[in-house]
């Protein structure tokens, strides 16, 4: 767990702004910080540009039935995300 979180917040920063930005209401993103997760979703430190610092939970579309689905959700999420943000 520790391995994939650390992969993903020294690899996949943009990728995370994209997810927080294609699943929440919370637009206006500078950085993402993934902090742990869980079968359901994931808990992120996002940076606002004018609000700051929080934390924000964003659930997965299916719940992972072991640590070897956190990459696939990860990747079908930046997927949706990207297209969302194209509209």
């Amino acid at each position: 767990m520790d391995y994939a979180i650390n992969h993903v917040n020294e690899d996949h920063r943009k990728e995370m702004v994209q997810i927080v930005k294609g699943y929440t209401d919370v637009s206006d993103v500078s950085d993402v910080t993934l902090l742990d997760y869980d079968a359901k979703g994931m808990e992120a430190m996002v940076v606002e540009k004018n609000k700051g610092k929080q934390k924000i939970w964003i659930g997965f579309p299916r719940v992972l039935k072991g640590p070897h689905d956190f990459r696939s959700v990860l990747v079908d999420m930046v997927n949706v995300a990207r297209k969302k943000l194209e509209k």
